[in-house]
């Protein structure tokens, strides 16, 4: 079996994830392509949060910019643990 860590339903399950399932649900590539919408998404609801300070806001905002030159300078690495882009996005 699989190994979990990192994998969103594991917080829900016990056990491994069968392999054929993460390669069934995998869909990092197909949808590598919304790198760019994805952080978009997530800058704008990251400034239009009200529960955040604006030094978080600040912060979170330049690690997603970061995230995008990385994706636009074509040295965003992929790992085998990235579900879909927002995960892939998130975990950098």
């Amino acid at each position: 079996m699989a190994a979990t860590r990192g994998v969103l339903c594991t917080a829900r399950f016990s056990g491994d994830v069968d392999p054929l399932m993460e390669r069934f649900n995998a869909s990092i590539g197909f949808d590598k392509v919304f790198w760019d919408v994805d952080l978009k998404g997530s800058i704008a609801y990251a400034k239009a949060s009200p529960t955040l300070t604006a030094e978080e806001k600040t912060q979170i905002v330049a690690g997603l910019e970061q995230v995008r030159a990385e994706w636009a300078a074509g040295t965003f690495e992929l790992k085998p643990g990235d579900e879909d882009i927002h995960t892939a996005n998130e975990r950098r």
